[in-house]
């Protein structure tokens, strides 16, 4: 071998153990970051066990466990609005009374009434006064990061009443070219003339709903349009009207309210209230006071 052919072979050797070492060097740093990783991952693990105990602690519903350690489910009302609530000879009565009742039997529990202006019922809520409110309360939409509010349990938007021999009658579209009455001033008004013209049907106010109904009674009116409960009281005073299938206004709606920080009791409470409205109890409430 020449002595040019021994240095080429000298310098592909030379070559070759770098390109080793560079290899070797490359891999041993990239175990070395992996290892790191791995490392600051465990730690930061360990760092945050505090804190993921600390919110698995906070998800205990300290509201509900009372609630159950107590045995009693105490519900504030404002029992001057019939026939949702009110005071019959220092007795509390009305639709809401037997719902309360009957939810906290459902949950193994006895209901406790605590009275309240209707205005104080919120505050009095934050303040653990009692555990939920039910008393015709409306869906809130502005209040909802302070409470939690439970499934609908009565609709109370606005219906249409029409005669109860009247079968084509099943919503606001079949009143076309028909008069339809409402109560002056009243939001059923503002709802009547927002849909008057799509509708085709013409609104006539009345000064009050009861001269409506009777303009129903005798023909002048086809239709009515009221709010829910004031439409359920008239028909039980007047058998022969009945509420139209479709309802016209979507609000007010009447819920539960309880602490937001009470995710047990919200499902407990919506689970009875469900199961309330599937078996029929709920119908049957509202049957025997609206």
């Amino acid at each position: 071998m020449t002595n040019d052919e021994e240095r080429t072979t000298n310098d592909e050797r030379l070559t070759q153990g770098g390109s080793r070492s560079v290899s070797a060097l490359i891999y041993c740093r990239s175990s070395i970051a992996i290892v790191a990783l791995c490392f600051i991952s465990v730690l930061a693990a360990f760092i945050a066990l505090p804190s993921l105990l600390d919110r698995g602690a906070a998800a205990r519903d300290e509201v509900y466990e009372r609630i159950v350690a107590r045995g009693t489910l105490r519900v504030g009302m404002d029992a001057s609005f019939p026939p949702f609530e009110s005071l019959d000879a220092q007795a509390l009565v009305g639709f809401d009374v037997e719902l309360a009742n009957e939810l906290a039997r459902r949950m193994n529990l006895r209901a406790e009434f605590v009275t309240s202006g209707f205005d104080s019922l919120y505050p009095e809520l934050s303040a653990d006064h009692f555990d939920v409110i039910i008393s015709a309360l409306p869906f809130d939409r502005l209040r909802t990061r302070d409470v939690a509010y439970s499934d609908i349990y009565f609709r109370g938007g606005e219906v249409l009443l029409v005669r109860a021999d009247e079968n084509r009658i099943q919503q606001l579209s079949d009143l076309r070219g028909q008069v339809v009455g409402v109560e002056f001033g009243s939001s059923a008004e503002t709802l009547a003339k927002q849909f008057e013209r799509r509708s085709g049907y013409r609104v006539q106010n009345f000064s009050t709903l009861d001269e409506a109904e009777l303009a129903l009674e005798r023909g002048d009116v086809q239709g009515v349009i009221a709010d829910a409960v004031s439409a359920r009281l008239m028909r039980r005073v007047h058998g022969q009207l009945r509420i139209a299938d479709q309802p016209v206004g979507s609000d007010p709606n009447y819920v539960i309210a309880m602490p937001i920080t009470s995710p047990q009791l919200l499902a407990a409470v919506n689970k009875q209230l469900r199961a309330m409205d599937k078996d029929g109890t709920l119908k049957m409430l509202i049957e025997k006071w609206f």
